[in-house]
This record gives C-alpha cells, structure tokens and sequence, in this order.
C-alpha cells in the first residue's frame, strides 16, 4: 500500500467540505453504520453485493473513505470466489480518512491511496476498468464536475456502480428516521443534497454515461452505467 497527496488543499471538496471528516476514521465507520441504516435504508450486505460486482483489473474506489467498505467489498469479491483486482486506487481528499484506510491495507500491494480531488483526476485517460462510488455521490459538491473526470479516467464500455441517497420515501416511521439522521449529516457537512432518481440518470446521462441499469431499494437508487 502507498499513499500519494495531490494536494487537494486548494480543491473545491477541500474548501467546502474537509472539517466534516475530521473525526477519527474508526468513529466515522461506526457512525457510517447507523447512518447507512437509517438514511440508504438498505441492509449493508446488499451493499456489498452490489459492489463487489464491479472490481475490475483497474480499479478505482471514489472516495475511499477510510476503507472498511473497500475491504470488506475485496472480501465479498473473495467469498463468492471472483478475481481481485490487480490494482485499486483509493481517492479521497480527507487525511483522516485515509490514515484509516492506511493502517487497513498496510500489508495489501495492490493498494495505492491518493489524497486528491475526484475532481482533478492525476491519472491518464481510459486507465481504469472499473469504478465504485460508494455511498459518497451525496457528498460531491460538484458531481457533474466529478462524473466527467471519471468518465475520462475510465477504458471504454468500463462500468460504474453507484449507490445514490434520495429524499426520505416509504411509510411515516421509514421517513421519520431517514428525516431526521439526514438533518444531523446536513449539519455535521457529510450530506450535501439528498436526489431523485429521474434527475440523477439525467445527470450520468449528460456526462456520457449510459445507464444500463438501475432500480430503487429503500431510499437508494443504484446506478450501473457504462462510458459511452
């Protein structure tokens, strides 16, 4: 495992996001638990289900975070008996998190972290065979920006996967709970739009992705979409 900065102090996820992630990284993940519960409304292993379907040879995870999805999504992969990626980079602008994901995969070489921008991408065109955002899309705070940089980083017909946060839905008691954690991550700076379906396509679409597939489960919409 290597750790690369691309100073991202000067990015637009720095300025306006950065003192969110500034708590340790093993108190994010178990925050990120219930947080998950409570707002995605999906179990977590239908999560890693969905992910660990897109691990190509080249892998790109965005953002990172501090790693415990990844690794856990690699031993899902593993379990259900699938190839492991050969490379995976790990991109995420905040230090806490990486130092998280730094003591996960110490021992793992296929593993490269990149403090970085998702933005500003300081990789060549068509370089990776896949891509995961993984429960960040809710947090880009500019995710036209990041989707195109994505989509110049990855080989054509590469997929990406996508877990998108959508609007409180489904009964008093569901939109109760997903109301109210969304207002404590509005106000720790870890939320910055819940979306709707219809507009997210629209979104990937404008940027060159072809959605190929994509369905709604609890208050999560799942995106494939391949590079055109």
């Amino acid at each position: 495992m290597t750790l690369e900065s691309q100073n991202p102090n000067n990015s637009i996820a720095q300025s306006k996001g950065a003192d969110a992630y500034r708590d340790p990284s093993w108190w994010y993940d178990i925050r990120g638990f219930f947080i998950l519960m409570g707002t995605y409304q999906v179990m977590i292993w239908t999560h890693l289900a969905f992910f660990a379907k897109n691990l190509g040879n080249k892998h790109l995870e965005a953002a990172i975070g501090s790693g415990t999805f990844l690794a856990l999504t690699l031993l899902t992969k593993k379990i259900l008996g699938g190839k492991l990626p050969e490379e995976i980079i790990g991109i995420d602008y905040a230090e806490r998190m990486l130092q998280g994901a730094q003591i996960l995969f110490k021992s793992n070489k296929s593993v490269k972290l990149v403090q970085a921008d998702l933005g500003n991408i300081n990789y060549p065109d068509a370089y990776f065979d896949s891509v995961n955002i993984a429960h960040s899309f809710h947090a880009f705070p500019d995710p036209d920006k990041v989707l195109k940089e994505l989509n110049r980083v990855m080989k054509p017909k590469a997929h990406l996967y996508a877990d998108v946060l959508l609007a409180p839905r489904g009964g008093c008691l569901r939109r109760a709970i997903a109301t109210r954690v969304n207002r404590f991550c509005f106000k720790k700076g870890i939320l910055a739009r819940t979306c709707d379906p219809e507009t997210t396509k629209a979104q990937f679409e404008s940027n060159h992705f072809n959605v190929i597939n994509s369905y709604i489960k609890g208050n999560t919409y799942h995106i494939i979409a391949e590079k055109d």
